[in-house]
């Protein structure tokens, strides 16, 4: 037996990392299948179906209480959104929004206030033109109702995904296009 171990350690050692690699590969590879099921996103998804539809939910949202109000003056308002089921191209839509309250402070961009929800967007299904006074949402009341309300409010299918927002990349964003859009 040590003959056979002295003649064959050092193919058994390759076996051996050969085998390891191949587990850790094999790891990796479900791990990002199980991501995918789970309609987990590491990008942010900006768009919808076309331009003027983005726009309209863009002015849909700053023309909206619940999204955007003014807390000091000379502040501006500004709405992204995320995307959560780029699957679907049609009435509703799902997004994760982040609409702020900005303002320059020593060249510096500064939020007075803000809001980062979920909420389901619908439009009777009119092709060409989006009157943003048609548009009606639904936002999960706060508190103890929240959670209740995802469930209700928007599908199964996307429910991880609203688990899995990433909030710091909204956060840069949304800072981002406040400093190209506010006067120095």
């Amino acid at each position: 037996m040590l003959k056979f171990w002295q003649k064959y350690k050092k193919y058994l050692g390759l076996v051996f990392i050969l085998l390891l690699a191949t587990f850790l590969y094999q790891l990796v590879i479900n791990l990002k299948e199980k991501i995918q099921e789970n309609g987990i996103q590491q990008e942010l998804v900006l768009t919808l179906a076309n331009e003027s539809l983005n726009q309209a939910v863009i002015n849909f949202l700053l023309s909206k209480n619940d999204f955007a109000w003014q807390t000091e003056e000379g502040t501006e308002n500004f709405c992204l959104f995320h995307n959560l089921y780029p699957e679907k191209e049609l009435f509703p839509i799902y997004l994760w929004v982040r609409c702020g309250e900005f303002k320059m402070v020593e060249d510096q961009v500064k939020e007075t206030s803000g809001i980062s929800l979920p909420i389901k967007i619908d439009y009777p299904n009119e092709l060409s033109y989006y009157d943003i006074e048609k548009f009606s949402y639904v936002i999960p009341r706060d508190g103890s109702f929240y959670g209740q309300d995802l469930e209700v409010i928007f599908p199964k299918e996307i429910q991880p995904r609203l688990r899995s927002i990433n909030y710091s990349l909204l956060n840069d964003k949304i800072v981002e296009i406040a400093g190209q859009s506010l006067p120095n």
